[in-house]
């Protein structure tokens, strides 16, 4: 099993821990505690309570939405190094988003209490946790942007990169970029009927830059993927 230390190292060498000052890190990550969850277990649900900031270590995470009449549905997929939660803990007002492990997941978890104790001592920190609101707005901000695509299949291949978190750029490692969500949740963020999804992603298995199996896609090539949107 993954020790905290190990954690730590995860979460601070990607995504929002990592663009902020080390005393500031060092300050999060000792006051975090890490948690693990099956496969299907909800982290926590839109409406819940306000609680903390979650940092995704290990596994993947379904995140659902339901901000109009629709809803709740799978909006994204998360990858270790992203983290949640700071809306509630901006206004003490219930979840906005939901958060269920894809996998066997483990999270680092910053309750209220830590991040009270945070800006208790130093009130400007309050500007660190802001900057995960302005990760998450660009998310957002993307998304939207992609779903104006007109092409149905660049639309398609913008969300799938947008859902491996190889979006903007390749990840260092040459692993597959595996996201645990199926073909019907695939073809709902990207506007598309269900077939369609299945004959694209079956075009691109064929090309070889995804593999299919149950309940996953993996990224092969983001890269040549990305180029596709340019086309």
């Amino acid at each position: 099993m993954i020790s905290k230390e190990t954690a730590s190292e995860i979460v601070s060498g990607k995504g929002w821990l990592r663009n902020t000052p080390s005393s500031f890190r060092s300050a999060v990550l000792k006051r975090c505690l890490l948690e693990h969850f099956g496969a299907g277990t909800p982290i926590y649900a839109i409406d819940d309570e306000p609680g903390g900031l979650y940092g995704l270590v290990e596994g993947g995470l379904g995140i659902s939405i339901a901000p109009r009449e629709l809803g709740p549905y799978t909006a994204h997929f998360a990858m270790p190094g992203t983290w949640f939660g700071e809306g509630s803990a901006f206004t003490r007002q219930p979840r906005k988003v939901g958060l269920t492990a894809a996998r066997p997941t483990t999270m680092l978890h910053l309750p209220l209490r830590g991040v009270d104790e945070i800006v208790g001592g130093d009130p400007a920190a309050w500007r660190l946790f802001g900057l995960l609101a302005l990760d998450h707005l660009d998310l957002a901000m993307g998304g939207s942007d992609d779903l104006m695509i007109r092409n149905h299949v660049k639309r398609f291949v913008a969300v799938l990169l947008r859902l491996g978190d190889c979006r903007v750029a390749t990840p260092a490692n040459d692993q597959p970029i595996e996201v645990d969500l199926n073909h019907e949740d695939i073809a709902y963020m990207a506007n598309v009927a269900r077939t369609t999804a299945g004959a694209i992603l079956r075009r691109l298995e064929a090309d070889g830059l995804v593999t299919l199996s149950y309940r996953c896609v993996g990224i092969l090539a983001p890269d040549t993927l990305r180029k596709m949107l340019l086309d």
